[in-house]
């Protein structure tokens, strides 16, 4: 429904001592706090169709009936509940046959009905009854009928109205007011609009209020030194066209609520605010620049002058689109921007003489008066200019240059001229010539001031608003919704208040306290925002303009907006905040029940969710006293911030005691008021501490258990360990041994890498020997060509012998692959001097594609030893090596022509090849050499036999797995 009501039939309105608004209707009454409407309609009555309020509001009791009048509520302590009717007294009823109804209000709807014997009135000191065509006074404290002399026709009740223990009733007819007071009546005057046949009358006794309507217009009546006033609320042109059966003024909010039997509600706020138009044809209403015009009202260049309530054309100019920058100069001459000229409108000539400068090929972006100063900035290609008038405003005396566009200027000193843009401000020295400084910069600059208190502050686009400080630039706090990060404009009033106009509403804050805050860092900076609810046409406010704001001399300041231009008086615009007394924390709803508190709300285990209701009768924007909510004693304790409907959600949350802190202004200077409200969750039996004391004595009666189980399990292991222990004694006795074979072959392993150096080494010195004795040149260089062969096989062996020591702690497998010819071509090179000495002739027949992922070194040492014995068994014969390919693997063969092995000694090598436990190996004295190939052979999981060869000789096959 409309306004958010469940209907649109309101009968009465009321406020509360607490600062609620109530409201009868069909079915229900609501309480109204401002934002939400709480309903009330679950009361064991047949019929609910409630009417007027009745009792005092002074003393927190107001009553209302339903149609029979057979059932009433009370609404006391914020809450109506069901009282006994006959436990107060009835407005209607019947005595002796006689039909009664109490007056309490009187409006338009009102129906006098001819079966009704006595209409009466109620008063402090008596009671008028109105009946037979007459008045019976009734005093009150007597019990005395009064009857006053006087004719008194029913039909002038529609005129009647109450102050105090005054009645009152408009004749129409001779132009007065009839007076009852204490059971007397006179006739005294009072203004027209009470004898006015057209005036409407609404009055209501529990309120105590009286309006008079007259033509659209509404007044409030009062009483005060024996004579009847009125003064002006409002105007609403439609009041007649609504059957409006309730009527309340807020005084203290200055809002008029107006209820209607088919419109519902409307609220009426009375504005601090004044919002002129120009109220042309087809002409928008969007303003920007202006300059002041008089005491109380501003030009612009269209040549309308606007004050608070009005505007009229001054001068004759067509409807302009460019009305962001004018300016008026010591003369009195309008300068303004137009389609890329400036134009200046003469003072002595109405304005309507004027005379027009164009740049060509340049654009103009603005033009500013600061200081003394007339000038315009121009735009040319990517370059930006600030042309310097004289005071005639046609010679430009001096051109300054900038890279940044120039969007605002303000003259500091009578040297330093800053420009602010883009890129922050740009501080021109007229005495240099140049600019010498830059300050904030990269800050998109929008307008610079100089406030009462000399400081420098300016705005910008998106980025907050500055205070200018030994030439830094400091930011001040931004507002709760990041509005102010694109504010227009500043204006102080003279108690130190700054008023900013932005995009979206105009706000108020202290400067004092702002400076406090960038001062200490503490605090909160409370900014009040005014919007459309305030009286705004629109909430949009412009900038980008100069100038933007102006203080006018009779006081007013004045704004431009996206609809007119915004006039109000800094003095008279009031803000609004709740006292201490205005929070109540007394309902929650829990499992989908509203319910009321009394001191704290406990909530059963098991429970989901709840949600408490903040109470706060506040009829202002909600936003302007940061009302905000934690839950203190759980692990988030972050304020929130409410919404609108003021609600405190409560999720699952652990058993125990917790307190919810409210908090919101109390006033501008930052002054928080709180409010808490303790709330229990009850715990399970399994969350208790008796539940967990349980839990825990049976865990340690487990672990009891558990280490006896272990400790007669330990017993009966310790046993089994004793009677290992003698079998573990011999496994480390054989474990010995065998580490003294190890070390025994280690040693063996020394003496056979000893033993293939030794080849060589002595090679070279019977080479050596030879080489002394030889007188022969061709002989010498013989020698030492092998010499030098040899040495440098033999330095490159050396260069292996580290990885030729540590052959057992490599890996067998490698990512790499090698090439089996390149590794025996490798040592066929280290032997070639020594087996051509002993006319012995080393052949590499082997596949140049064949290749291995064995580890290089291991196979280098096998191929080494296998070679360095061909080699040292074989004379005047040749040694042959081949590989093939096999289904499994590489076969490489090594064939010599020399004296060969022994039939003992290839039955012994390849016992020890077939040998499995290479611990166990026995070496006899044949050498090293065979044995550590045999070692290596098997750590490279490979094979090797061993074969006379034909005629004479020695053929060993090595079988390398792939």
């Amino acid at each position: 429904m409309d306004n958010g009501l469940p209907q649109n039939s309101i009968k009465d309105i009321v406020k509360d001592k607490y600062g609620f608004i109530w409201m009868s209707m069909e079915g229900r009454i609501l309480r109204y706090d401002g934002n939400n409407f709480v309903q009330y309609r679950n009361f064991k009555f047949k019929n609910l169709s409630f009417g007027d309020f009745y009792g005092s509001i002074e003393h927190d009791s107001i009553i209302i009936f339903n149609d029979s009048e057979k059932n009433a509520l009370q609404i006391s302590q914020r809450h109506p509940d069901i009282v006994s009717s006959d436990k107060i007294f009835k407005p209607g009823g019947s005595v002796y046959d006689k039909i009664y109804k109490r007056l309490i209000k009187n409006n338009t709807t009102v129906r006098f009905i001819p079966y009704i014997d006595s209409y009466y009135i109620r008063l402090n000191t008596g009671s008028y009854y109105f009946e037979n065509n007459g008045i019976i006074y009734v005093e009150k404290k007597s019990k005395k009928n009064i009857p006053i002399d006087l004719k008194f026709s029913r039909n002038r009740l529609k005129r009647l109205f109450v102050h105090g223990d005054y009645i009152f009733i408009a004749d129409i007819e001779n132009k007065k007011i009839l007076q009852l007071h204490q059971g007397k009546y006179s006739y005294i005057d009072a203004p027209s609009v009470y004898s006015d046949p057209e005036t409407k009358v609404y009055w209501q006794q529990t309120t105590g209020q009286v309006f008079m309507i007259s033509h659209g217009k509404i007044y409030r009546s009062q009483f005060s030194e024996g004579k009847l006033k009125l003064s002006y609320i409002l105007e609403y042109k439609d009041i007649d066209k609504e059957i409006s059966g309730a009527m309340f003024y807020d005084e203290v909010n200055r809002k008029l609520y107006i209820g209607s039997s088919i419109n519902g509600l409307k609220i009426l706020s009375l504005s601090d605010f004044f919002v002129s138009r120009k109220n042309l044809p087809y002409q928008d209403e969007v303003c920007y620049a202006a300059v002041p015009f008089g005491d109380h009202s501003v030009l612009t260049q269209e040549g309308l002058r606007y004050d608070n309530h009005t505007s009229e054309r001054i001068f004759p100019a067509p409807q302009s689109y460019d009305k962001r920058y004018i300016l008026e100069d010591n003369e009195g001459n309008l300068v303004y921007r137009e389609n890329n000229s400036i134009h200046i409108r003469y003072k002595n000539s109405q304005f309507k003489k004027y005379d027009s400068i164009y740049f060509k090929g340049k654009e103009i972006d603005g033009i500013y008066k600061t200081g003394g100063l007339y000038m315009a900035s121009v735009l040319q290609g990517k370059l930006s200019y600030l042309y310097l008038f004289g005071h005639d405003l046609k010679k430009v005396e001096k051109v300054i240059s900038s890279k940044e566009n120039i969007d605002a200027v303000f003259r500091y000193s009578k040297d330093l001229l800053y420009l602010g843009g883009s890129g922050g401000i740009s501080v021109f020295s007229f005495a240099q010539n140049k600019i010498v400084k830059q300050i904030g910069k990269d800050l998109p600059v929008k307008q610079m001031s100089r406030m009462k208190d000399g400081n420098i502050w300016f705005t910008t686009y998106n980025r907050g608003i500055y205070l200018l400080k030994n030439d830094k630039a400091i930011k001040i706090p931004d507002d709760k919704n990041d509005i102010l990060s694109a504010a227009h404009y500043i204006l102080e009033d003279k108690n130190s208040n700054w008023w900013i106009s932005s995009n979206n509403g105009l706000y108020k804050v202290n400067k004092n306290i702002l400076l406090q805050n960038l001062e200490t860092k503490k605090g909160v900076v409370s900014y009040y925002r005014y919007t459309k609810s305030n009286g705004f046409l629109n909430n949009e406010f412009n900038g980008s303009a100069e100038p933007c704001a102006h203080e006018l001399k009779d006081g007013q300041f004045v704004f431009p907006s996206m609809e007119g231009f915004v006039f109000f008086n800094p003095e008279q615009v009031k803000t609004y905040y709740p006292t201490s007394q205005d929070i109540y924390l007394e309902r929650a709803r829990v499992k989908g029940k509203m319910i009321r508190l009394k001191d704290r709300l406990f909530l059963e285990c098991g429970y989901k969710s709840a949600q408490v209701c903040i109470d706060i009768p506040y009829y202002s924007d909600l936003e302007n006293i940061y009302l905000q909510a934690k839950l203190v004693g759980g692990e988030d304790s972050q304020w929130t911030d409410l919404k609108k409907d003021k609600i405190f959600h409560l999720g699952s949350i652990d058993p125990g005691k917790y307190n919810l802190l409210v908090r919101f202004l109390s006033s501008e200077n930052g002054t928080f008021i709180y409010k808490s409200l303790p709330i229990e969750v009850e715990a399970y039996f399994y969350q208790t501490l008796i539940f967990k004391i349980l839990v825990i004595g049976f865990f340690v009666l487990i672990i009891i258990v558990i280490i006896q189980i272990r400790t007669n399990f330990l017993r009966l292991k310790n046993k089994v360990l004793k009677n290992s222990l003698v079998h573990k004694d011999k496994e480390l006795q054989e474990t010995n041994n065998k580490l003294k074979n190890e070390s025994d072959y280690q040693k063996k392993l020394v003496e056979s890498i000893s033993h293939d150096i030794t080849t060589p080494v002595k090679f070279i010195a019977l080479l050596s020997q030879e080489l002394t004795q030889s007188e022969d040149i061709k002989s010498q260089k013989k020698y030492f060509d092998s010499i030098y062969k040899t040495s440098e096989q033999l330095y490159k062996f050396t260069l292996s012998l580290k990885e030729y020591t540590e052959l057992y702690k490599q890996e067998s497998i490698t990512e790499e692959e090698y090439s089996v010819y390149d590794l025996i071509e490798n040592k066929r090179l280290l032997f070639e001097e020594i087996a051509a000495r002993k006319n012995t002739f080393i052949y590499n027949f082997c596949d140049h594609q064949l290749k291995v992922n064995m580890n290089r070194n291991i196979l280098l040492a096998i191929f080494h030893n296998v070679i360095d014995n061909a080699v040292k068994n074989t004379s005047n014969g040749e040694i042959i090596i081949t590989t093939a390919s096999t289904g499994s693997g590489i076969e490489i063969c090594i064939a010599d022509t020399g004296s060969g092995m022994s039939e003992e000694q290839i039955i012994y090598y390849s016992g020890l090849f077939n040998k499995k436990e290479n611990e166990n190996l026995i070496f006899k004295n044949y050498g090293l050499g065979l044995h550590m190939v045999i070692q290596l052979v098997m750590k490279i999981n490979s094979g090797m036999t061993f074969h006379k060869n034909t005629p004479k000789g020695t053929l060993i096959k090595i079988h390398i797995k792939i």
